[in-house]
């Protein structure tokens, strides 16, 4: 019976500087020095994602607060059942271009083509719906934990997430 070997930090370190060494050869087989500025010039490799944000109140806003610092983030939409609340307007405010919605659904419905990736920072009752109607259109979702309710849904979404 064969045993797995051990993860160690000398055998990830060893693993990841193989894998990099094996992205730096390019198509005809020779190895290059990869620098930062090389991954600059990769296509799309500083691009903004479009990113969609369901629940902008409270841990919601705190979530897309954090997207937005990274630069990565084109915030396209923002949807929230309290959209105009107090705890709503900061968000609203920081990025008035987006569109606003009170239904994910309208919202998937009239901007689908422009998401790439959508935030869930609801009450967690209502990750579940949000998270699959997401994945089922193709998108990258970040959801607060707890992902799931019950481990049937965490389940259906696993699937789900494999689909992609």
């Amino acid at each position: 019976m064969k045993y797995k070997q051990m993860v160690t930090r000398r055998n990830f370190l060893k693993q990841g500087s193989l894998i990099t060494a094996g992205l730096a050869v390019n198509k005809l087989g020779s190895a290059t020095a990869m620098s930062a500025e090389s991954y600059r010039r990769v296509e799309g490799a500083n691009r903004k994602i479009n990113l969609a944000c369901v629940g902008i109140g409270f841990r919601g806003g705190e979530i897309i607060k954090e997207f937005d610092k990274t630069g990565l983030a084109n915030i396209v939409a923002l949807c929230d059942v309290d959209m105009g609340a107090e705890h709503t307007r900061e968000i609203m405010g920081k990025f008035p271009k987006a569109r606003q919605f009170k239904d994910f659904r309208e919202m998937f419905d009239k901007m689908g083509n422009e998401i790439e990736a959508v935030t869930v920072g609801v009450p967690d009752h209502a990750h579940f719906p949000i998270c699959m109607m997401a994945m089922a259109l193709g998108k990258h979702v970040y959801v607060k934990k707890p992902m799931s309710r019950t481990f049937l849904e965490s389940e259906l979404m696993i699937q789900a997430a494999k689909k992609i």
